[in-house]
């Protein structure tokens, strides 16, 4: 059961790299949890890691059912939403 076995957790980066490494299919045998998304294929108003490369997103995967849970902390100023809606919308 989902709720008695211990989540794994890994960044998009990590998950990435184990598939573009892998050579059969991969299988996960337990839930994982997938965190710190590219800054680049999220919304504008998502908060940006101190990396500027990620946003603070996850994703909770389960075996055989895919996505359980996505969350994301979002951008509190003001001025940093505006700016950044600018420059990906204006």
């Amino acid at each position: 059961m989902v709720y008695s076995t211990r989540f794994e957790q890994i960044s998009y980066t990590k998950v990435v790299e184990l598939l573009e490494e892998a050579v059969k299919k991969v299988k996960f045998q337990k839930p994982v949890v997938v965190y710190n998304y590219p800054k680049d294929i999220n919304s504008f108003y998502m908060k940006v890691n101190d990396d500027c490369k990620t946003v603070a997103a996850t994703d909770v995967l389960v075996p055989k059912v895919g996505e359980l849970i996505e969350g994301s902390q979002r951008e509190e100023h003001y001025e940093v939403i505006q700016q950044r809606y600018d420059n990906c919308y204006a």
